[in-house]
């Protein structure tokens, strides 16, 4: 019995050599507010549990970032209060932003992108101020310069991330796929626009002509918007503090892996590059208990239950839609739990339970789960399909129209383009068409099932890719040389040219030989008649 004993012990303690990481290190960790912070934060929990180190880069009016922890360092940049916002204070912005540009008038993909446009441009002065304070508080580099980093750990939607990274010469790890003006991929990786759509331009892969021309007008508005007014903001901080002429741009494409937030069976397929990992449901994990309460009224549900939510800043609705959407959702013989914080419609169905606050992944993985209404945020997309829910779309602004859009094109969702004119037969037939018609259901299910047929979680596969790049001090091996070509070599436009010149060369000399040669046979033959 003895000796069974310890050999277990010796059994367990060499497993746990073996689980343990071979090398543990020290991680500066550039985020971004709200969810992009949820979802680097479950990142930086499973460094944390495998023993790396990590200091967090914290704006001082940060409203989502943890100001401390027993888990992480946190470096505080202090700005001026001027700009500075309380929880609700800022909820009660973003809803009033969200609320007057997610529904305008004229709702073109141009329309959509020019106001995309202009906040980016109000984001990059904010942007500025924060850069400007980091890198002119000396003490503070200095103690980042001696703080004995591996690694910088950044959401690319942070110019800080590739911007301190290249200062404190450090390899580095981008967490997302947004880049301060568009899709990353359109930075390191071949995108052709015949098949690849732009955010904004509302078309799936399989184009028709006049969608292949919107989507080339609206990149090239992306490209001449983000080359003459925000890149050139970001060269110039470039230039002062990281004594460099290279472009931000240029540094976008130096780093050393993507983690991507896509799964190809959600998002269209295109061309990538090895240095690109994608951990499309990253977040998406085993669901926990439902509180007592909310267990009971999910498991008493007979006729099912239907979740909606429209996410973390849009917790409340003016009273004329709310009113439309609770008549709507009164309606339906399933009940109804929704995340809404407002005053409650006088339409407020019987089926009806309004929350503050919802364990959205845990109540997708409950087995009466029938339909989910959601905005189309990635978080939530990404647990709908992790749990096979079929959902019911209401974008309102960024990449959420293009997210149901791609489950649309799959069959797994239907969309309600404008919530600001929605009636509430328009949200009673949609719930019904998704919960009734089974096609919905067995799409989801099957991206489902395609989704979690992988070898390795994307959690593991995140924190594998990061550990790499410490253990081997970067991972240039992966990235392409075509990033650092100019753009008529990447194009071939110079092989194309010496080509053309040298066809044209060629035609030429045989044109002037041909031409001495007819005219010498001219002679000849007048030679001989005389």
């Amino acid at each position: 019995m003895a000796t069974t004993k310890t050999l277990f012990y010796i059994f367990a303690f060499i497993f746990s050599l073996h689980l343990s990481p071979a090398h543990t290190g020290k991680i500066l960790v550039v985020p971004v507010e709200g969810s992009h912070w949820i979802n680097i934060k479950v990142l930086m929990m499973e460094l944390y549990q495998r023993g790396h180190k990590l200091t967090v880069m914290r704006p001082s009016n940060s409203i989502y970032i943890d100001e401390s922890s027993d888990h992480f360092k946190v470096e505080n940049i202090r700005l001026s209060d001027d700009h500075a916002l309380s929880r609700e204070q800022f909820e009660e912005y973003a809803l009033n932003w969200i609320l007057s540009n997610a529904f305008p008038k004229d709702v073109s993909s141009f329309s959509t992108a020019w106001e995309f446009i202009r906040t980016i441009g109000t984001g990059t002065q904010t942007a500025t101020a924060t850069l400007t304070a980091v890198f002119e508080n000396k003490e503070l580099m200095e103690r980042l310069r001696t703080s004995g980093f591996d690694l910088v750990l950044a959401d690319p939607f942070n110019v800080g991330g590739v911007m301190l990274a290249n200062y404190l010469k450090l390899p580095l790890v981008f967490f997302g796929r947004w880049m301060p003006t568009e899709d990353i991929h359109f930075a390191i990786a071949p995108s052709p626009l015949s098949y690849v759509p732009v955010i904004h331009s509302r078309v799936t892969d399989r184009m028709t002509f006049p969608e292949r021309i919107k989507n080339v007008l609206l990149y090239t508005m992306y490209f001449l918007a983000s080359r003459v007014l925000v890149y050139p903001v970001y060269d110039e901080l470039c230039k002062r503090y990281l004594d460099s002429e290279v472009s931000v741009f240029e540094l976008y494409q130096r780093a050393d892996i993507y983690l991507m937030k896509v799964d190809f069976v959600f998002e269209f397929p295109r061309p990538t590059m090895p240095n690109a990992v994608y951990i499309g449901g990253f977040q998406c994990q085993t669901p926990k208990p439902l509180p007592q309460e909310l267990q009971e009224f999910m498991d008493s549900s007979e006729q099912g239950v239907v979740v909606f939510s429209l996410g973390t800043l849009v917790k409340t609705l003016p009273l004329k839609i709310a009113r439309e959407i609770a008549a709507g959702l009164a309606q339906l013989p399933e009940r109804v739990i929704w995340r809404y914080t407002g005053e409650k419609p006088d339409t407020l169905g019987n089926n009806t339970k309004t929350m503050t606050w919802l364990p959205q992944n845990d109540l997708l993985s409950h087995p009466n789960i029938k339909a989910f209404l959601s905005h189309g945020g990635e978080n939530g997309i990404y647990e709908a399909i992790y749990h096979g829910v079929p959902v019911v779309g209401v974008p309102l602004f960024g990449d959420q129209y293009e997210n149901i859009l791609r489950l649309k094109a799959k069959g797994a969702a239907v969309m309600l383009d404008n919530l600001l004119d929605v009636t509430s037969t328009e949200i009673f037939n949609a719930v019904r068409l998704v919960i009734d018609n089974p096609s919905y259901g067995a799409a989801m299910k099957h991206i489902s099932k395609l989704h979690r047929d992988t070898p390795v979680s994307p959690r593991d596969t995140a924190v594998f890719w990061t550990e790499f790049v410490m253990r081997h001090n970067g991972a240039e091996h992966l990235r392409a040389v075509g990033n650092d070509l100019p753009w008529y070599q990447y194009y071939v436009l110079d092989v194309i040219g010496a080509l053309v010149a040298t066809l044209a060369v060629i035609i030429y000399l045989s044109w002037k030989v041909l031409g001495a040669i007819i005219k010498i046979c001219l002679r000849g033959r007048k030679s001989k008649q005389d």
